[in-house]
């Protein structure tokens, strides 16, 4: 509780509680473990302590007793991506911005940079292209923080990266979350069956931030959650039940939680 408030405002209700803890944990892996990504080749590796739990708690683990996906397996699979984009603000207060490329072949890519406040409104924008060698950590660009956001708490950095093949997205607070007067978000979701599952389209008014959607008592994985939505950009997400489900059942089981709603 004592860490959570040092990033977040005070959730409201035992299941805000649950899920800002969830989200805490995602980002301390994901933090450390895109730092030592970026410090190859002195770092070649890293792994998580846990997997999985055996009775139902909130640990480290990254799957429920359930086996159902945690927030962190689900940022798992974007931090441990074999190319990724990522933002580090330095002792300097300057925003380094690095890519990795863990695979045996070089890549073209395009990083898309925008600084952007709350209601998506872009205040900043710059793309680069870059060769990114086998297996190289390779910084792309370098700024001072202060001119990027001169009001840290009013803005927040998207990253985008695009190659052959590659996508991958990140994004970067230049302050504490709880320092960011977040305005209400209005999410709108759409549900429809599709074979072997259910098929979610989800958009929002304005930047929702960690959104992630649950199937409560419903046994199967989305394949993707815990991320952030931007307006003008809905994200169609599939969910593959473990068992009979109806789209009514389904319906009425889903639900969303982001940062925002987390407090009043």
């Amino acid at each position: 509780t004592e860490m959570m408030t040092r990033y977040f405002r005070v959730p409201e209700g035992f299941g805000n509680f649950i899920f800002l803890s969830q989200i805490q944990q995602g980002l301390a892996i994901k933090s450390g473990v895109e730092f030592w990504r970026h410090l190859r080749p002195v770092c070649m590796g890293t792994l998580y302590w846990q997997l999985n739990d055996v009775w139902p708690v909130c640990s480290w683990s990254s799957l429920e007793y359930s086996g159902k996906w945690k927030c962190l397996h689900y940022m798992a699979k974007r931090f441990y991506a074999p190319v990724i984009v990522t933002a580090f603000q330095n002792q300097e207060n300057e925003l380094e911005i690095w890519v990795v490329n863990d695979q045996d072949k070089a890549e073209d890519v395009t990083i898309t940079m925008q600084v952007l406040d709350f209601g998506a409104d872009v205040k900043w924008e710059e793309k680069v292209h870059r060769e990114v060698l086998a297996g190289e950590a390779r910084i792309i660009a370098k700024y001072p923080v202060k001119e990027l956001a001169p009001s840290p708490n009013e803005v927040f950095l998207h990253l985008e990266l695009e190659g052959d093949g590659l996508y991958h997205y990140n994004d970067h607070f230049f302050t504490e979350y709880k320092r960011c007067d977040l305005p209400e978000v209005k999410v709108e979701c759409d549900v429809r069956e599709v074979n072997g599952g259910f098929q979610v389209e989800v958009s929002s008014d304005v930047p929702a931030f960690f959104l992630t959607l649950n199937a409560r008592g419903i046994s199967g994985e989305f394949d993707d959650n815990c991320f952030t939505l931007l307006p003008k950009n809905p994200r169609t997400l599939i969910f593959r039940p473990e068992q009979g489900t109806t789209l009514p059942e389904f319906r009425s089981a889903l639900e969303i939680r982001h940062l925002r709603r987390t407090y009043p």
